[in-house]
């Protein structure tokens, strides 16, 4: 598994900072560090790890590494799905072709670009069983979208959603749940289709909420916030690793599949992006025979436990929110959830 984080730079009044290029100069060649869409975006990509202990210490020294970055160019990295303020060049791209390209041909999903989510990498090499596995993990993606809902501050207020980004996304054609593809061929020939429309400018502009990489061979599960801690996105993998495990098991067994209508899945999204809760316990009943062929249960349960106790990244950024409103103390509690103290 791989896992890609997305991250905003912010300026301590909150204002968003298009300092990437700086903070870029100012991590030391690290190419697992790269800039985003918005110039005041940058996204991590940790290697393919194999044991959660081993991808929270890539995590976690990704953020290290980012943040001490960020505060030498005098701003903060924070983990946030939407920028909390409407202040700063919200619509300053990066300066990359392949992003003029889309903010030309999408001009009203710019801003939607400047959301951040979080990416989890499966490796699946045969691509047939990674096809189908986009079929039978649609049911499931309001559940784990549940799990990481972390942007409900945006416009210097409380939104009411829990995933604004998720509302964000939805200005992106092709941000949806993947269909009911009967083989790896039919899954190529919808995205071919979606480009040669203009729906997508390429492949990897393909924002399926779940899809096979472009680049790699993996399943990439793309519903969730990004994390507001390292503890919320090594949940997020661990969760998404055991169902995809047990989701290739179903397909080898040859279990009965009624696929759930499209309607329906985008209505559970919907509800839980404004805050419903996911079917965790459905979840968790699911996973846990992979979970514990992985030395994940304890790990697992555990993230579950402290997301019942201490709350979502939403829930946390709601209470930080009420504690200090719209000042620099929101912004500097994001940040501090956001960098762990050490490795």
């Amino acid at each position: 598994m791989g896992v890609e984080e997305e991250f905003l730079l912010l300026h301590p009044d909150g204002a968003v900072a298009p300092a990437a290029p700086d903070v870029m100069r100012r991590v030391g060649g690290d190419d697992r560090i790269k800039p985003e869409y918005m110039a005041y975006q940058l996204e991590t990509a940790t290697p393919v790890c194999t044991g959660l202990s081993e991808l929270r210490r890539e995590l976690t020294r990704l953020r290290l590494v980012a943040a001490r970055a960020a505060e030498k160019a005098g701003v903060y990295l924070v983990a946030s799905g939407s920028a909390p303020f409407p202040a700063g060049p919200l619509d300053a791209l990066s300066p990359d072709d392949r992003y003029r390209k889309l903010a030309r041909r999408f001009p009203e999903a710019a801003v939607a670009g400047g959301t951040c989510g979080c990416h989890v990498h499966i490796g699946i090499p045969d691509r047939e069983i990674a096809a189908a596995v986009l079929t039978r993990i649609r049911p499931w993606l309001p559940a784990l979208l549940a799990l990481t809902v972390n942007s409900p501050v945006a416009g210097a207020g409380d939104t009411g959603w829990a995933s604004h980004r998720y509302r964000m996304q939805l200005s992106w054609p092709t941000f949806m749940p993947p269909g009911v593809w009967p083989s790896a061929e039919r899954y190529d020939r919808e995205v071919s289709s979606l480009v040669a429309s203009g729906g997508a400018v390429d492949a990897a502009g393909v924002y399926f909420l779940a899809r096979l990489s472009a680049r790699y061979p993996t399943i990439e599960v793309r519903v969730a916030d990004t994390g507001l801690s390292v503890d919320d996105t090594v949940l997020f993998a661990g969760v998404t690793r055991a169902l995809v495990a047990s989701l290739i098991e179903d397909i080898r067994q040859r279990a009965k599949l009624l696929p759930t209508p499209g309607h329906l899945v985008r209505e559970q999204l919907l509800a839980v992006a404004r805050g419903s809760a996911g079917e965790t316990a459905r979840l968790l009943a699911k996973i846990t025979p992979h979970l514990d062929e992985a030395g994940d249960t304890g790990e697992i349960y555990a993230g579950i436990e402290r997301l019942r106790r201490e709350g979502t990244g939403a829930e946390r950024q709601r209470r930080f929110w009420q504690q200090y409103g719209p000042t620099s103390g929101f912004v500097g509690a994001l940040a501090a959830e956001t960098v762990p103290l050490r490795l």
